[in-house]
């Protein structure tokens, strides 16, 4: 077991930390000092008072770019402190955001002794075992993971047994196949989506909208998002689609900005990446469901008959596509579950109708930083087909006995102290 944390000394390194990643990543100017915004802070607040009354399901209703991970961050870590010994787990949809919570909180909570493991397909077999391990013996105290911890039994009672649960842009699961897993938990759970309308039923009877926790301000001064809709020609592909954000293209290039451009499906990513890098001659990454994350798990799908795209790996293109300036990146909507890119300032969506309304509304807000315009192109008209919002009717699943919203081990008193 690891030595008991000192909550004075941890919380004095996670603010060094905060500061130096915040410098480093021009969140603030050099001089300026990090401090969290009036939201944030009446944000950790609720919710630590909530749990530390007993209550054990939360809506964190935050805009995209309002700090909401450092808000999530805050709480994991009261959390572990309060418990003495007790871990949090962390589920987010997508492995790219897997890694992104990952290394979030790696770099904030470096030398306070708290780890940090990930849980997904992604991680090799041995990464995922040495988490299991850390979370017996105690060196391991958040654990980042995907919806795969809730489908495998040894997964799904470990979060059972976590002392608090975040399902991060929680509207990017489906409530059929994944949401419906949570209603049996025993464990507080934290929901967190800048979107919660179109999972209002599924919110309203696991409980999590009789306490919500919002968010409003952005930590900077940001510069609001142009949406530029252009209206297509029906059934035009894609890749020609292109052509009428040209200028707008051209000219966040020439500024050395990172542009998204986002198909509809798989296929239609190398044909925008071939496109662009014809057009604008520069390299282009890719981003999609069917590359493998890293070369061992391409390995691995592999062996197991599972056709990977050999393109690249996600984490190569990915580390690319940050690294260079200007840059491009061609993927699905991936992109919109939570990764954020400095000086990401263009975004292009073919067939825009395509998409849900809070897809969009994601997708937009992975573009703008600090004193930097950007832009959003939707291209219109292009297609009949409508993508169908994710909320459901009430599910028909038989209801615990208990009361909407308790769970067995609220009678554990000595949960928190």
């Amino acid at each position: 077991m690891t030595a008991r944390l000192d909550p004075a000394a941890t919380w004095a390194r996670i603010d060094q930390n905060c500061q130096r990643v915040a410098l480093t990543h021009e969140l603030i100017q050099p001089g300026e000092r990090f401090r969290l915004t009036v939201d944030q802070r009446n944000a950790v607040l609720a919710l630590a008072e909530g749990l530390d009354e007993g209550h054990y399901e939360f809506l964190l209703k935050a805009p995209t770019g309002s700090g909401k991970t450092e808000v999530l961050m805050r709480t994991l870590v009261d959390t572990v402190l309060a418990t003495d010994g007790g871990y949090g787990v962390v589920v987010a949809p997508t492995r790219d955001l897997i890694r992104q919570h990952y290394t979030y909180l790696t770099e904030r909570l470096e030398g306070t002794g708290i780890g940090v493991g990930q849980i997904h397909g992604g991680a090799s077999p041995a990464e995922r075992r040495a988490v299991e391990n850390g979370i017996a013996d105690g060196t391991i105290n958040i654990v980042v993971g995907s919806a795969m911890m809730l489908t495998i039994e040894r997964y799904w009672d470990m979060i059972d047994r976590s002392a608090l649960l975040v399902i991060d842009d929680v509207n990017a699961f489906d409530e059929r196949e994944h949401l419906r897993l949570l209603e049996d938990l025993d464990c507080p759970m934290i929901f967190a989506t800048a979107t919660p309308d179109e999972l209002r039923r599924f919110l309203e009877r696991i409980g999590a909208l009789s306490r919500v926790v919002s968010m409003k301000k952005m930590p900077f001064d940001v510069l609001p998002t142009t949406i530029h809709k252009v209206e297509g020609v029906w059934g035009e592909p894609p890749a020609e689609q292109l052509s009428r954000a040209d200028a707008l293209i051209r000219d966040h290039l020439a500024r050395g900005s990172r542009v998204f451009v986002i198909g509809r499906t798989r296929s239609d990513v190398p044909r925008l990446a071939e496109r662009l890098e014809h057009t604008y001659g520069i390299p282009v990454q890719q981003l999609r469901g069917d590359m493998a994350d890293t070369h061992e798990h391409g390995s691995r799908n592999r062996r197991k008959g599972v056709k990977v795209n050999e393109v690249g790996t996600r984490v190569e293109m990915m580390n690319k596509f940050r690294a260079q300036a200007p840059a491009v990146l061609a993927a699905t909507n991936l992109v919109g579950s939570g990764i954020d890119i400095p000086a990401a300032d263009l975004i292009v969506i073919t067939d825009a109708d395509a998409f849900g309304e809070s897809e969009v509304e994601q997708l937009i807000g992975r573009v703008g930083r600090r004193e930097r315009p950007s832009d959003a192109v939707l291209m219109t008209s292009t297609t009949f087909e409508r993508n169908p919002s994710r909320a459901m009717v009430p599910s028909g699943r038989a209801k615990s006995f208990m009361p909407r919203g308790t769970r067995a081990r609220q009678f554990d008193f000595g949960r928190r102290r």
